[in-house]
């Protein structure tokens, strides 16, 4: 996605370690190779605010024209591939692949 100058300029994705420590996050992130932010949430306390789902749970927020950023989608549990995840956050953000890197 990073390659992508239209999905780098307007998506992100962030990951939650719920009931995660930084360490545990970090270690996850390195053992991975994760390549969006990853946050611990040791305390649940993002837990509770987002109706306390099941974990992995992935968010996807799009930046809009006028520069608001809204969650375009959410998606709890794994994904079969990077390629596969990556044509659903394409699909949910309405945007086309092939923008220059």
């Amino acid at each position: 996605m990073e390659a992508d100058e239209t999905l780098r300029s307007q998506v992100k994705i962030i990951g939650i370690g719920i009931g995660n420590s930084d360490f545990e996050v970090g270690f996850f992130r390195k053992t991975y190779k994760v390549p969006f932010p990853l946050f611990s949430d040791g305390d649940f306390t993002v837990h509770k605010q987002i109706g306390e789902v099941r974990t992995p749970f992935f968010i996807v927020v799009q930046k809009d024209p006028d520069g608001r950023q809204r969650v375009a989608m959410t998606k709890l549990g794994g994904f079969f591939s990077v390629e596969s995840f990556l044509e659903k956050i394409v699909a949910s953000t309405n945007l086309q692949q092939g923008g220059k890197p």
